[in-house]
């Protein structure tokens, strides 16, 4: 990762003892848990690929299918 110095955290309505907080905070966790929530880290979470988009649709549209038919048997 980059030094704190060169990604800035410029959040309006921060006080500098906030400010000074946060990118202890900030550090910190880029310390201690990146490696966690790096690729193949148990914090680790895969980009959504096509496949889960079109997976999702299936199963919608079969629910939205099953939910017309159950009305009109109604």
């Amino acid at each position: 990762m980059l030094p704190v110095e060169k990604l800035p955290i410029d959040y309006g309505g921060l006080t500098p003892e906030m400010r000074e907080e946060l990118e202890s905070r900030v550090v910190e966790f880029e310390q201690e848990h990146q490696v966690e929530a790096a690729d193949g880290g148990a914090g680790y979470v895969p980009i959504i690929r096509k496949k889960d988009f079109l997976i999702a649709g299936t199963l919608n549209a079969l629910i939205v299918i099953y939910l017309i038919v159950a009305v009109l048997i109604m």
